[in-house]
């Protein structure tokens, strides 16, 4: 799997979003660094807190393109709720069987859609309502 690193390449131009994804890219490096441990700590805090980020995340993002009344929020929206559903599914599987679940694919999975998402749904936005 290929990490992806934090670069000015995810910079969408609102300052508050750009903080948004470098922590969460700085969120991937510890969790892919946990992993490499002796003995890597429970998986289930990491998951949760994955979880609740980006949750928190996207009720922000949301909140802000409202505001700032980008036209295509209802879309962005659903592309959100998306990945909702698949981050409490994932969480929802390692509560009932933890072992159904591994370090690799919460990693991959988060990374991989991040990526995708901020260069692609995320930069649609980009100078739209930004100052400048």
């Amino acid at each position: 799997m290929e990490f992806v690193e934090w670069t000015e390449k995810y910079t969408v131009g609102n300052p508050l979003i750009d903080a948004y994804h470098h922590i969460f890219f700085q969120m991937v490096t510890e969790f892919r660094r946990a992993m490499a441990e002796e003995q890597p700590p429970p998986m289930e805090d990491r998951i949760e807190f994955l979880v609740d980020y980006t949750l928190m995340h996207f009720d922000s993002e949301e909140r802000w393109m409202a505001k700032v009344g980008y036209p295509d929020l209802e879309a962005h929206k659903e592309v959100h709720q998306n990945f909702r559903e698949r981050m409490k599914e994932l969480q929802r599987r390692y509560k009932h069987e933890p072992g159904s679940v591994t370090a690799e694919e919460v990693l991959y999975l988060v990374q991989d859609w991040f990526g995708h998402h901020i260069l692609g749904t995320d930069m649609e936005f980009k100078g739209y309502g930004n100052p400048g």
